[in-house]
Protein backbone atom coordinates (compact mmCIF):
# COMPACT_ATOMS: atom_id res chain seq x y z
CA UNK A 1 0.00 0.00 0.00
CA UNK A 2 3.24 2.59 0.96
CA UNK A 3 4.57 1.66 -2.61
CA UNK A 4 1.52 2.39 -4.48
CA UNK A 5 1.44 5.89 -2.52
CA UNK A 6 4.65 6.46 -3.53
CA UNK A 7 4.43 5.10 -6.70
CA UNK A 8 0.83 7.63 -7.81
CA UNK A 9 2.74 10.35 -5.56
CA UNK A 10 5.87 10.47 -7.82
CA UNK A 11 3.40 10.04 -11.29
CA UNK A 12 1.68 13.12 -10.36
CA UNK A 13 4.50 14.96 -9.64
CA UNK A 14 6.17 14.58 -13.14
CA UNK A 15 2.59 14.75 -14.58
CA UNK A 16 2.20 18.05 -13.13
CA UNK A 17 5.65 19.39 -13.94
CA UNK A 18 4.96 18.45 -17.65
CA UNK A 19 1.57 19.46 -18.24
CA UNK A 20 1.25 22.03 -15.52
CA UNK A 21 4.74 24.38 -15.43
CA UNK A 22 6.21 23.18 -18.11
CA UNK A 23 4.00 22.87 -20.86
CA UNK A 24 1.69 25.39 -19.68
CA UNK A 25 3.47 28.20 -17.26
CA UNK A 26 6.73 28.11 -19.39
CA UNK A 27 5.56 27.44 -23.26
CA UNK A 28 1.79 28.79 -23.06
CA UNK A 29 0.80 25.72 -24.64
CA UNK A 30 -2.85 25.81 -23.81
CA UNK A 31 -4.90 27.80 -22.07
CA UNK A 32 -7.35 26.83 -19.02
CA UNK A 33 -10.21 28.92 -16.99
CA UNK A 34 -9.42 30.22 -13.81
CA UNK A 35 -10.96 27.29 -11.77
CA UNK A 36 -9.00 25.22 -13.64
CA UNK A 37 -5.89 26.70 -13.22
CA UNK A 38 -6.25 27.14 -9.78
CA UNK A 39 -6.92 23.05 -9.38
CA UNK A 40 -3.79 22.55 -10.98
CA UNK A 41 -1.82 24.76 -9.06
CA UNK A 42 -3.05 23.52 -6.43
CA UNK A 43 -2.44 19.94 -7.68
CA UNK A 44 0.99 20.77 -8.13
CA UNK A 45 1.56 21.84 -5.07
CA UNK A 46 0.70 18.80 -3.28
CA UNK A 47 2.46 16.65 -5.08
CA UNK A 48 5.40 18.51 -5.49
CA UNK A 49 5.48 19.82 -1.90
CA UNK A 50 8.90 21.63 -0.81
CA UNK A 51 10.65 21.70 -4.00
CA UNK A 52 7.68 23.59 -5.89
CA UNK A 53 8.39 26.66 -7.39
CA UNK A 54 5.81 29.20 -8.38
CA UNK A 55 4.77 28.71 -12.08
CA UNK A 56 5.92 32.25 -12.70
CA UNK A 57 9.44 31.67 -11.99
CA UNK A 58 9.38 28.19 -12.73
CA UNK A 59 8.22 30.32 -16.68
CA UNK A 60 11.05 32.93 -16.19
CA UNK A 61 13.47 30.51 -15.38
CA UNK A 62 13.06 27.78 -18.10
CA UNK A 63 12.53 31.08 -20.78
CA UNK A 64 16.16 32.25 -19.85
CA UNK A 65 17.63 28.20 -19.96
CA UNK A 66 16.00 28.43 -23.82
CA UNK A 67 17.89 31.77 -24.29
CA UNK A 68 21.05 31.04 -22.88
CA UNK A 69 21.33 27.12 -23.42
CA UNK A 70 25.15 25.97 -22.35
CA UNK A 71 26.27 29.54 -21.98
CA UNK A 72 27.20 30.65 -18.13
CA UNK A 73 23.94 32.66 -17.98
CA UNK A 74 22.53 29.44 -18.51
CA UNK A 75 19.92 28.75 -14.76
CA UNK A 76 20.52 25.03 -15.25
CA UNK A 77 24.50 24.89 -16.82
CA UNK A 78 26.67 22.33 -15.24
CA UNK A 79 29.01 24.61 -15.35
Amino acid sequence: MVYLFFVTHWGLSVLMQSLFLHRYAAHRMYTTGPRTERALHLLTLLTQGSSYLEPRAYAVLHREHHAFADTEKDPHSPA
